[in-house]
């Protein structure tokens, strides 16, 4: 190659993600599509390419709980943009403090780069005054937000009372026409799909026998040829749809409304609102006689079980990290599914043991062939390749560093819960006066100082993660001598292992964090189509792998 070849070389283009969402359909906010759209156009502008898009609609600014913003936090973690376009940064966060820990988060630890089509980032030119304009904007916006919020639940009561359904999604048997639909022949709200309400019905009125149960229910509507072609590219309908369907009151033509809650300081998700809601009378046209539906609760009633299961109560090291290579080497190209492959642990009361079992069945698809693998079995089969797994040296400190990342960020989150709460008793110290106007600055000062500056102690005391991968047996043991030594271990898993692949009771693989996954070559029972199939998986997701 000549000197003027290499010099000729160009730098790679960016590579961005595009994070969108929207609140509610009742916000008249811009679409998730006009978000992309002028996003795409931002990053053209900047010569970058667009490597991943992540959504969320009808999900509150004020809540964490996004499954679309979880997952660009995941693929941020293994580096697979390097800069993340928005329409607005009140897209990320309504919530200020929310806001600053995640441009913290994405910046100081994934080392991201963040703009915005509208408004101010302080990546652009790095300037005091841009970033003063992107801090000013973020409060401005969280203003504008509980002005909105205030209007839209004033709007839900008002469309409560006025008997139109408030929900985004439309139940099993009926069609939602939203605003954007809507025409004078069909204005917003449900209407009845016959076909499918026919299936509805006969539901109702098999439960009501007592004969059947919920998963039997689920089977049935599942064989039925217009369920099949409703849940083309969705999970087929499963027991907990089935329970909900069948104690839901918008079938007696009903429509509901409770203010929504959420769990902890950071919203980790929406209590339940099944006792708290109040119905009356909607627009709309119910299909299932109260009769009927009276005679479902009082077989619901008479099968209800009040004794805890054990498993509710039991913790398990690898929970929601295993899934089955079975599922995944036979997973439906148009399935739009994640959860799909996952083994569930469970407690077998006649063993008195822990199991892990696939639950294709649970979530409506056809049983597998994966056998149930003992939770004591799986924890010691994964403990003992991380006790003697040797990394690359070119993977080493790629996976070490991603692991150090999730121990501080881990860590981050709790901090930020306390200092919320910290906070909030400062603030109500100030407006009872118990503070003067001195000491509250003062005191909101150096709590917005510990959120500027916030990098938490390291997770067990572990100070570097490249410790931890090399002594993980050590660690595992000294878990032992915890107060809660399950719980410990459990935490000991999460900081290391992202997802562990099981074929007939054995580990064909493991992915740790850092994008680094490693395939077990003792499985022989594993076939080429398997091991393919979770490969691809793996390369599909960015994931390097090699085989031991």
């Amino acid at each position: 190659m000549t000197t003027n070849s290499i010099l000729s070389k160009t730098e790679p283009p960016i590579r961005f993600a595009i994070y969108a969402r929207y609140s509610t359909d009742m916000q008249n906010e811009i679409s998730l599509e006009e978000q992309e759209k002028y996003c795409r156009k931002a990053i053209a502008e900047r010569s970058g390419t667009v490597v991943a898009v992540y959504t969320d609609a009808a999900k509150s600014g004020w809540s964490l709980d996004r499954e679309g913003f979880s997952k660009l936090r995941t693929d941020a973690e293994h580096g697979r943009f390097d800069a993340v376009m928005l329409w607005k940064f009140d897209r990320l966060a309504r919530n200020p403090e929310h806001s600053v820990m995640i441009k913290i988060l994405l910046r100081n630890e994934y080392r991201l780069k963040l703009y915005c089509v509208e408004g101010f980032s302080e990546d652009d030119d790095d300037s005091p005054y841009t970033a003063m304009m992107e801090q000013l904007l973020a409060v401005f916006y969280a203003f504008y937000s509980k002005n909105l919020s205030t209007d839209a639940k004033r709007a839900k009561v008002g469309r409560f009372e006025g008997g139109k359904f408030n929900g985004s999604i439309a139940p099993l048997g009926y069609e939602l026409v939203t605003t954007t639909k809507a025409t004078l022949e069909h204005p917003t709200g449900l209407y009845v799909m016959l076909r499918i309400a026919a299936v509805v019905r006969l539901a109702f009125r098999r439960y009501a026998t007592g004969r059947y149960s919920d998963t039997k229910i689920a089977e049935w509507m599942n064989s039925k040829k217009d369920i099949q072609k409703l849940r083309i590219g969705k999970q087929p309908i499963n027991k907990e749809m089935v329970r909900d369907m069948l104690q839901n009151k918008v079938y007696l033509g009903l429509v509901s409304h409770a203010d929504t809650q959420y769990s902890g300081s950071l919203g980790e998700g929406k209590k339940s609102s099944r006792k708290r809601k109040a119905w009356v009378m909607g627009q709309h046209q119910g299909f299932i006689s109260e009769d009927l539906f009276n005679r479902c609760q009082e077989v619901r009633a008479g099968m209800s079980v009040t004794v805890k299961s054990a498993s509710t109560t039991r913790i398990y090291a690898l929970h929601d990290r295993v899934y089955c290579t079975q599922c995944i080497a036979n997973k439906p190209a148009d399935l739009l599914d994640d959860n799909y492959g996952k083994m569930r642990p469970s407690f077998i009361k006649r063993t008195g043991k822990g199991w892990y079992q696939c639950i294709a069945r649970v979530r409506g698809y056809d049983k597998c062939s994966e056998r149930l693998i003992a939770a004591n079995d799986l924890d010691h089969q994964v403990v003992e390749i991380l006790s003697h797994l040797v990394i690359p040296e070119e993977f080493r400190e790629q996976v070490g560093c991603a692991v150090q990342n999730r121990i501080d960020n881990e860590s981050s989150f709790k901090r930020l819960a306390e200092i919320e709460e910290v906070i909030k008793r400062v603030d109500l110290r100030w407006e009872e006066g118990f503070l003067n106007k001195d000491e509250y600055v003062k005191k909101r000062r150096q709590l917005q100082q510990e959120l500027d500056n916030l990098h938490p102690a390291d997770y067990d005391q572990i100070t570097e993660a490249e410790d931890l991968l090399t002594n993980f047996n050590a660690y595992w043991e000294t878990c032992a001598t915890q107060v809660k030594p399950d719980e410990a271990r459990k935490q000991l898993i999460e900081v290391v292992v992202e997802k562990v692949f099981v074929h007939d009771s054995q580990v064909l693989a493991l992915v740790l964090y850092g994008s680094f996954a490693v395939i077990l070559g003792e499985n022989k029972t594993a076939s080429t189509q398997i091991v393919n199939a979770v490969q691809n998986t793996l390369l599909s997701e960015s994931i390097s792998t090699i085989f031991t």
